[in-house]
Protein backbone atom coordinates (compact mmCIF):
# COMPACT_ATOMS: atom_id res chain seq x y z
CA UNK A 1 0.00 0.00 0.00
CA UNK A 2 1.16 3.81 -0.55
CA UNK A 3 1.96 5.70 2.18
CA UNK A 4 -0.27 8.70 3.18
CA UNK A 5 -0.30 11.25 0.26
CA UNK A 6 1.56 9.28 -1.75
CA UNK A 7 1.03 7.08 -4.91
CA UNK A 8 1.94 3.99 -6.76
CA UNK A 9 5.22 4.34 -8.69
CA UNK A 10 4.26 4.60 -12.70
CA UNK A 11 6.82 4.27 -14.95
CA UNK A 12 7.00 5.64 -18.61
CA UNK A 13 9.03 2.51 -20.36
CA UNK A 14 9.58 3.80 -24.13
CA UNK A 15 12.85 2.41 -24.86
CA UNK A 16 13.69 -2.03 -25.77
CA UNK A 17 15.24 -3.90 -23.40
CA UNK A 18 15.56 -1.63 -20.53
CA UNK A 19 15.16 -3.09 -16.68
CA UNK A 20 13.12 -1.73 -13.89
CA UNK A 21 13.57 -2.86 -10.64
CA UNK A 22 11.72 -1.31 -8.13
CA UNK A 23 10.61 -2.65 -4.89
CA UNK A 24 6.84 -2.34 -3.74
CA UNK A 25 7.35 -0.42 -0.85
CA UNK A 26 8.18 2.56 -2.95
CA UNK A 27 6.11 5.20 -2.91
CA UNK A 28 5.86 8.73 -4.96
CA UNK A 29 4.48 11.89 -4.90
CA UNK A 30 1.47 13.33 -7.05
CA UNK A 31 3.32 14.31 -9.94
CA UNK A 32 6.30 12.50 -10.12
CA UNK A 33 7.48 11.05 -13.11
CA UNK A 34 10.00 8.31 -14.44
CA UNK A 35 10.97 8.01 -17.98
CA UNK A 36 12.75 5.66 -19.47
CA UNK A 37 13.65 5.87 -23.50
CA UNK A 38 16.54 3.97 -25.21
CA UNK A 39 17.90 0.77 -24.98
CA UNK A 40 19.46 -1.41 -22.37
CA UNK A 41 18.76 0.98 -19.13
CA UNK A 42 18.51 -0.20 -15.70
CA UNK A 43 17.06 1.65 -12.57
CA UNK A 44 16.58 -0.03 -9.32
CA UNK A 45 15.12 1.52 -6.24
CA UNK A 46 15.81 0.17 -3.18
CA UNK A 47 12.81 -0.55 -0.04
CA UNK A 48 10.87 2.22 1.53
CA UNK A 49 12.12 4.78 -0.41
CA UNK A 50 10.15 8.16 -1.03
CA UNK A 51 10.49 9.95 -4.21
CA UNK A 52 8.25 13.46 -2.87
CA UNK A 53 8.53 15.47 -6.14
CA UNK A 54 10.66 15.37 -9.60
CA UNK A 55 11.31 13.75 -11.97
CA UNK A 56 13.88 10.65 -12.93
CA UNK A 57 15.11 10.05 -16.83
CA UNK A 58 17.33 7.41 -18.71
CA UNK A 59 17.09 9.33 -21.65
CA UNK A 60 19.76 7.26 -23.90
CA UNK A 61 21.48 3.89 -23.90
CA UNK A 62 23.41 1.46 -21.83
CA UNK A 63 22.78 4.06 -18.34
CA UNK A 64 21.90 3.26 -15.02
CA UNK A 65 20.26 4.80 -11.84
CA UNK A 66 20.43 3.18 -8.81
CA UNK A 67 19.15 4.21 -5.25
CA UNK A 68 19.07 2.71 -2.04
CA UNK A 69 17.16 1.60 0.48
CA UNK A 70 15.21 4.46 2.80
CA UNK A 71 15.89 7.36 1.04
CA UNK A 72 13.74 10.14 0.54
CA UNK A 73 14.25 12.45 -2.54
CA UNK A 74 13.09 14.81 -4.14
CA UNK A 75 14.30 16.51 -7.03
CA UNK A 76 15.78 15.17 -10.85
CA UNK A 77 18.04 12.44 -11.44
CA UNK A 78 18.68 12.47 -15.00
CA UNK A 79 21.15 10.48 -17.43
CA UNK A 80 21.21 12.12 -20.96
CA UNK A 81 23.77 10.52 -22.05
CA UNK A 82 24.89 7.41 -23.31
CA UNK A 83 26.83 5.27 -20.48
CA UNK A 84 25.84 7.82 -17.82
CA UNK A 85 25.50 6.63 -13.98
CA UNK A 86 24.11 7.51 -11.22
CA UNK A 87 24.47 5.62 -7.82
CA UNK A 88 22.86 7.12 -4.71
CA UNK A 89 23.49 5.20 -0.76
CA UNK A 90 20.32 4.50 0.92
CA UNK A 91 19.20 6.64 4.02
CA UNK A 92 20.08 9.67 1.82
CA UNK A 93 17.63 12.63 1.48
CA UNK A 94 17.18 15.52 -1.15
CA UNK A 95 14.93 18.54 -0.90
CA UNK A 96 15.76 19.57 -4.34
CA UNK A 97 18.82 18.61 -5.93
CA UNK A 98 19.33 18.27 -9.65
CA UNK A 99 21.83 15.70 -10.35
CA UNK A 100 22.04 15.59 -14.33
CA UNK A 101 24.86 13.52 -16.80
CA UNK A 102 25.19 15.59 -20.08
CA UNK A 103 27.74 13.21 -20.88
CA UNK A 104 29.05 9.49 -20.31
CA UNK A 105 30.43 9.43 -16.70
CA UNK A 106 29.37 8.81 -12.83
CA UNK A 107 27.86 10.09 -10.28
CA UNK A 108 28.29 8.97 -6.65
CA UNK A 109 26.72 9.74 -3.32
CA UNK A 110 27.14 7.57 0.24
CA UNK A 111 25.21 6.65 2.57
CA UNK A 112 23.22 9.06 4.71
CA UNK A 113 23.52 12.37 2.47
CA UNK A 114 21.57 15.33 3.13
CA UNK A 115 21.26 17.38 0.33
CA UNK A 116 18.76 20.59 0.89
CA UNK A 117 17.09 22.79 -1.93
CA UNK A 118 18.47 24.19 -4.93
CA UNK A 119 21.77 21.96 -5.48
CA UNK A 120 22.99 21.14 -8.69
CA UNK A 121 26.06 18.88 -10.00
CA UNK A 122 26.93 17.33 -13.53
CA UNK A 123 29.82 15.51 -15.02
CA UNK A 124 30.14 18.09 -17.97
CA UNK A 125 30.38 21.80 -18.56
CA UNK A 126 27.97 20.84 -21.89
CA UNK A 127 30.00 22.81 -24.59
CA UNK A 128 32.83 22.03 -25.59
CA UNK A 129 36.26 24.71 -25.09
CA UNK A 130 38.85 24.32 -27.26
CA UNK A 131 42.36 25.28 -27.70
CA UNK A 132 42.21 27.35 -30.12
CA UNK A 133 45.43 26.36 -32.06
CA UNK A 134 45.13 22.81 -32.07
CA UNK A 135 41.40 22.28 -32.09
CA UNK A 136 41.60 19.82 -29.13
CA UNK A 137 38.95 20.13 -26.39
CA UNK A 138 40.39 21.04 -22.79
CA UNK A 139 37.60 20.17 -20.90
CA UNK A 140 37.08 16.49 -20.59
CA UNK A 141 34.07 15.35 -18.27
CA UNK A 142 35.07 13.77 -15.09
CA UNK A 143 33.00 11.83 -12.61
CA UNK A 144 31.98 13.27 -9.17
CA UNK A 145 32.18 11.24 -5.94
CA UNK A 146 30.28 12.20 -2.34
CA UNK A 147 31.22 10.39 0.43
CA UNK A 148 29.14 9.22 3.12
CA UNK A 149 27.18 11.31 5.79
CA UNK A 150 27.69 14.44 3.40
CA UNK A 151 25.77 17.21 4.03
CA UNK A 152 24.86 19.98 1.14
CA UNK A 153 23.67 23.08 2.27
CA UNK A 154 21.04 25.20 0.36
CA UNK A 155 22.36 26.37 -3.24
CA UNK A 156 25.63 24.22 -3.05
CA UNK A 157 27.15 23.65 -6.80
CA UNK A 158 29.40 20.61 -7.39
CA UNK A 159 31.47 20.97 -10.43
CA UNK A 160 32.86 18.16 -12.67
CA UNK A 161 35.65 16.18 -11.22
CA UNK A 162 34.69 16.73 -7.14
CA UNK A 163 35.73 14.38 -4.82
CA UNK A 164 34.09 14.70 -1.34
CA UNK A 165 35.18 12.83 1.67
CA UNK A 166 33.28 11.47 4.50
CA UNK A 167 31.40 13.43 6.97
CA UNK A 168 31.85 17.02 5.06
CA UNK A 169 29.76 19.55 5.48
CA UNK A 170 29.51 22.36 2.37
CA UNK A 171 28.04 25.70 3.48
CA UNK A 172 25.47 27.48 1.73
CA UNK A 173 26.17 28.51 -2.27
CA UNK A 174 29.70 27.20 -1.83
CA UNK A 175 31.08 25.75 -4.87
CA UNK A 176 32.94 22.70 -4.62
CA UNK A 177 35.77 21.64 -7.16
CA UNK A 178 38.65 19.35 -7.25
CA UNK A 179 39.10 17.29 -3.86
CA UNK A 180 37.36 18.16 -0.02
CA UNK A 181 39.38 15.94 2.83
CA UNK A 182 36.91 14.13 5.32
CA UNK A 183 35.74 15.29 8.16
CA UNK A 184 35.85 19.17 7.16
CA UNK A 185 33.72 22.31 7.22
CA UNK A 186 33.75 23.86 4.14
CA UNK A 187 32.25 27.28 2.54
CA UNK A 188 33.07 29.96 -0.21
CA UNK A 189 33.60 29.56 -4.43
CA UNK A 190 35.75 27.80 -4.36
CA UNK A 191 34.95 26.09 -1.51
CA UNK A 192 37.82 25.99 0.64
CA UNK A 193 38.37 24.27 5.35
CA UNK A 194 37.43 26.14 7.31
CA UNK A 195 37.78 23.90 9.89
CA UNK A 196 38.89 20.52 10.52
CA UNK A 197 38.03 17.80 12.59
CA UNK A 198 34.11 17.95 12.59
CA UNK A 199 31.18 16.22 11.73
CA UNK A 200 27.29 16.14 11.99
CA UNK A 201 24.16 15.50 12.98
CA UNK A 202 20.35 15.49 11.92
CA UNK A 203 19.12 16.08 15.13
CA UNK A 204 19.38 19.92 16.65
CA UNK A 205 21.35 19.26 19.58
CA UNK A 206 20.97 21.42 22.81
CA UNK A 207 24.24 22.92 23.52
CA UNK A 208 26.56 21.86 26.12
CA UNK A 209 25.72 23.62 29.31
CA UNK A 210 27.71 23.70 32.71
CA UNK A 211 25.75 21.97 35.46
CA UNK A 212 23.40 24.48 37.06
CA UNK A 213 25.00 25.13 40.81
CA UNK A 214 22.19 24.51 43.72
CA UNK A 215 20.21 27.31 44.67
CA UNK A 216 21.07 26.92 48.11
CA UNK A 217 24.71 26.38 47.29
CA UNK A 218 24.92 29.89 46.14
CA UNK A 219 22.68 31.84 49.14
CA UNK A 220 25.32 30.10 51.98
CA UNK A 221 28.06 31.17 49.46
CA UNK A 222 27.31 34.42 49.59
CA UNK A 223 26.11 34.68 53.39
CA UNK A 224 29.20 33.15 54.01
CA UNK A 225 30.82 36.24 51.64
CA UNK A 226 28.61 38.56 53.83
CA UNK A 227 29.64 37.28 57.26
CA UNK A 228 33.34 37.62 56.78
CA UNK A 229 32.99 40.93 55.09
CA UNK A 230 30.96 42.46 58.88
CA UNK A 231 33.73 41.05 61.02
Amino acid sequence: MPKDGMNPIEVADLGVNNQIDIDPTVAAGRGFQICVHGRNNHLTIGADTVLGGGMIELRNHDSSITIGSNCNLTGTLRCRAVNSHIRIGRHTTMMGAHITLHEAGMITLGEDCMLSGDIAMDVSDMHSILDRETGERLNMPRDILIGDHVWLAQGVRVMKGARIGQDVIVGSRAMVLGTIPAFSLVVGTPARVVRSGVTWDRRRLQPALDPIEPVENVIQSASATESRSES
